[in-house]
């Protein structure tokens, strides 16, 4: 099928996943200029991508099945996931002679308005475990901090762990780089569910070392201000370093050898 005509029909079949994409979005107007932009590249990719193939119709039949059935009894996410995912589909086979990878269509996923959904069902046993794991490595360092629900009990004071310091937008953002990383360096899909795995450990290993770390600032422990810049360094400071083990252990040595 020409690109163009099969991007031009799953824009049209796939009408509700935009209008309710649209709800999710804060500003629509400030998504307006971005989706010019999108267009604005995608035209010349689609003129050369008419030219020289065509659009497989298989991968693209399977996505709006998907689709239609999440019409049918499905969240409003998994009725755009698909729709997304096949607009995505004609934009690359359109513009590239290579089949999209697996970590093609995890960036698709991850770009969608998903944290929401994330932090509604995964905040509470991410927030949990980190508050287990960073009093157990208080215990270890000799400091009689006990849990008492989602809060750290140490002596008359109580340390509340809140939504924000559940680390689940960490844990996106790593899924977001180990992703991109994947796609840079042409992984199999074997690697790149791989790197996915790597990329939860070390955000969930991040978020305990940045939960451990503040409970000596609220606890008053360390000179410095618990409300003040030193709440917000070392958030940065634990982020960082773990965006930048992640790099080191998802980047290959020789990323040829692990072309696919």
């Amino acid at each position: 099928m020409n690109p163009a005509l099969a991007l031009a029909l799953v824009l049209a079949a796939c009408w509700s996943a935009w209008l309710e994409l649209a709800a999710r979005i804060p500003d629509l107007a400030a998504a307006l200029p971005l989706a010019l932009v999108t267009a604005t590249l995608a035209a010349p990719l689609m003129a050369r991508g008419t030219q020289r193939r065509v659009l497989p119709i298989t991968p693209l039949t399977i996505l709006l099945g998907l689709y239609a059935l999440a019409v049918i009894a499905a969240p409003p996410l998994a009725r755009i996931a698909p729709a997304a995912l096949a607009v995505g589909y004609c934009l690359h086979t359109a513009s590239q002679d290579t089949t999209p990878r697996v970590s093609f269509y995890g960036l698709i996923l991850l770009a969608l308005p998903v944290l929401p959904s994330l932090e509604f069902y995964t905040a509470y046993p991410v927030r949990l475990a980190a508050i287990e794991a960073s009093a157990a490595l208080l215990r270890m360092n000799g400091i009689a901090a006990g849990v008492d629900g989602l809060a750290l009990r140490f002596g008359d004071q109580l340390i509340q762990f809140d939504a924000p310091c559940s680390g689940v937008r960490m844990l996106w953002t790593c899924w977001f780089l180990a992703s991109a990383l994947a796609h840079l360096y042409g992984f199999s899909r074997w690697r790149y569910l791989a790197a996915l795995g790597l990329a939860t450990l070390l955000a969930i290993a991040g978020n305990i070392v940045r939960a451990t770390s503040l409970f000596y600032l609220e606890a008053q422990l360390l000179p410095l201000d618990a409300a003040g810049w030193a709440h917000d360094a070392v958030g940065i400071v634990a982020f960082a370093m773990t965006a930048l083990l992640l790099f080191i252990v998802v980047r290959p040595r020789r990323a040829a050898g692990y072309a696919a």
